[in-house]
């Protein structure tokens, strides 16, 4: 019987959609059908209650952010549109710079406001009220801090290659950087409405990834229409 339910999700998998999500395997839908995912199954618990938590906080943090684009708006930031900014044409391992270093200023920004999200988030729990959209946001930034700078740099790996799977590679891998920005703005939005102290630090946090994602625009035009295993199917 165990071999029988090994062949069924042998079966079952996508081949090549663990090259173009963003590694979150606990909150992927895929993850019975990735080869990836059902290894980092293993070392999950059998208790699902984690990823319904999951699941629960997504949708909570969808319903927020439609209240925060009119926060956004307020502040003159248009996610969707972005000509605007300034951009002087760079090289590849200039943009991959931009991303590196937005990595670290995150990075160290978040270490900064780490304990006071921790506690308020302690606060929450103790009162048994829903885990807060701040706390979800501020993981958020975290996990995509240096993955935006990982797949930028995978996306230049074939950017001039004239082998045509490594330049679709690269669109895919530009693809899922992009991705990774607008959900990170999204959180930093989120931060931002809560958090009216941080103004300025999110705020500068906000235009390196605007930045960086018009250059990606740019450089990968056919990186929005690049279809994903899986995902876009």
């Amino acid at each position: 019987m165990m071999e029988k339910s090994k062949d069924n999700q042998t079966d079952n998998i996508i081949s090549g959609v663990h090259n173009y999500c963003d590694r979150w395997c606990e909150r992927c839908r895929f993850i019975k059908r990735c080869t990836v995912g059902l290894a980092e199954l293993e070392r999950m618990s059998e208790d699902k209650s984690d990823i319904e938590i999951w699941d629960e906080i997504a949708t909570n943090l969808t319903n927020t952010i439609k209240l925060i684009s009119e926060k956004a708006a307020e502040l003159g930031i248009d996610l969707t549109n972005l000509d605007d900014i300034e951009i002087v044409k760079k090289s590849p391992n200039e943009i991959e710079k931009l991303a590196m270093d937005y990595g670290t200023a995150a990075h160290h920004w978040m270490n900064n406001i780490r304990e006071k999200i921790d506690e308020l988030t302690q606060k929450v729990i103790e009162q048994e009220l829903a885990i807060p959209d701040f706390k979800e946001a501020f993981d958020v930034i975290n996990w995509f801090e240096f993955f935006i700078g990982v797949k930028t740099r995978r996306a230049f790996q074939g950017y001039q290659s004239e082998n045509e799977f490594e330049k679709n590679d690269s669109d895919g891998s530009a693809k899922i950087a992009l991705i990774a920005i607008d959900n990170s703005i999204e959180a930093y939005l989120v931060l931002y409405y809560q958090f009216p102290e941080y103004e300025d630090d999110i705020l500068g946090l906000l235009k390196q990834l605007s930045k960086l994602k018009k250059h990606l625009l740019t450089a990968f035009p056919d990186a929005i229409s690049f279809i994903r295993p899986g995902f876009d199917e």
